[in-house]
């Protein structure tokens, strides 16, 4: 456990409550003991003693951030990415990489990890999806989802971590019979092997599955309790947002085709839309997500980086800046997107996405003066605390 930690002349914005206010405190103190929040507020609202407090030069403090989809572990790169990419383009990209990535040793896997991991975080990322999807089998996707779960013992970000088997089927498989196997072997053996804190599975039609295959993959681990995500809707509307209703998904990701209809029905049984922002202009005639039916409905929205093979992004900051871009969104709704919703999409709610007394002390500090700030792409981040261990970074002014 990190040593108690005490921060002073910071503006904060713990982003706790039920309509969390935008406004940072000024000149603010956080104390941290054992891991955990103390104090988080006013200097003058402080009670202890302030001798040993480190000077954070009036950062601006924020809960960590979370990259609530992330596909981390998977090598590559001799194929570049075509641009635009549509859903044929998409199904053979994530083919050549799942050849790569399921020929590679667990070494050079376990490298790339850890340098996505350090990027991230350097974005101000303290928790993390750890998510699978580039092997060629289902069972290679089950054999990388165990290396995901022992690996994230040593990772320096909180993390859930995902078993993607329904990214796509594989080349030249008979569906009926990878379903039926699934059923028999792969199901078993993810319990057996205690791998997955979630179920995800990609509905959309030609880039991936269809949305029976995609029913019977999630009715196969909703009977044991597992919960689920779905990637729909990027290239096409395949009726993907249908999916959470009937299984109670967590997270919906990319909706980019989804009509009023389905992202409301997102919003009314609590799904969280995770909308990745960069894909809009890569993709092939990718429109805009129907955002105000969701604004409307009281759906959460939360952002995430491009991070598979065909974004190859782990800079969470450009992400926001893309949402606040390219999507409409307002700093208030790119700063929840990336912390309280972000973390409710990975089932972190309790432990992450909010600074408040007894919660784990993950924070990120910002050379910014308030929320508008981290969309200018000039704010930096200055360091990040996981459990209350304090990581400085180098400003970019001070690199040679």
């Amino acid at each position: 456990m990190a040593d108690p930690l005490l921060l002073t002349n910071l503006r904060l914005l713990t982003l706790d409550g039920d309509t969390p206010s935008m406004e940072p405190v000024p000149d603010a103190v956080i104390a941290v003991n054992n891991g955990r929040i103390e104090y988080a507020g006013p200097k003058d609202g402080y009670t202890g003693d302030l001798a040993t407090a480190r000077d954070m030069g009036g950062a601006l403090a924020l809960p960590g951030l979370v990259a609530c989809h992330a596909p981390l572990l998977w090598t590559g790169g001799t194929h570049p990415c075509p641009a635009p990419l549509d859903a044929d383009g998409y199904r053979t990209l994530v083919r050549q990489t799942a050849r790569s990535t399921t020929g590679a040793d667990e070494a050079t896997l376990l490298s790339l990890l850890g340098d996505r991991i350090s990027r991230l975080r350097r974005s101000g990322v303290t928790s993390c999806e750890l998510k699978s999807g580039f092997g060629v089998t289902a069972s290679d996707e089950l054999r990388l989802t165990a290396l995901l779960r022992r690996a994230s013992a040593d990772l320096p970000v909180q993390s859930r971590v995902t078993l993607f088997i329904g990214h796509q089927l594989p080349e030249d498989s008979d569906p009926d019979d990878v379903l039926a196997e699934t059923e028999t072997r792969i199901v078993p053996e993810t319990y057996a092997l205690g791998c997955a804190d979630a179920v995800e599975v990609f509905c959309d039609d030609d880039a991936a599955l269809d949305l029976d295959q995609c029913s019977t993959i999630l009715e196969l681990y909703y009977k044991k309790k597992t919960p689920s995500r779905v990637s729909c809707d990027r290239f096409e509307d395949a009726a993907g947002a249908t999916l959470p209703a009937s299984f109670y998904s967590r997270a919906a990701t990319f909706l980019n085709h989804t009509d009023d209809t389905g992202l409301e029905g997102l919003a009314g049984i609590g799904t969280v839309a995770v909308l990745i922002p960069e894909t809009i202009g890569h993709d092939d005639t990718a429109p805009l997500p129907q955002l105000d039916a969701l604004r409307k409905s009281g759906g959460r929205m939360a952002l995430s980086v491009h991070a598979g093979p065909d974004g190859n992004s782990f800079d969470m900051l450009a992400a926001m800046r893309a949402g606040h871009l390219r999507l409409g969104l307002t700093p208030a709704e790119c700063v929840l997107g990336v912390t309280r919703h972000a973390a409710r999409a990975l089932g972190l709610q309790d432990s992450a996405g909010r600074i408040a007394p007894d919660r784990p002390a993950d924070l990120a500090f910002f050379d910014a003066h308030d929320p508008a700030d981290l969309l200018t792409g000039d704010a930096p981040c200055l360091a990040v605390a996981r459990d209350g261990a304090l990581e400085h970074f180098d400003r970019p002014s001070d690199k040679d």
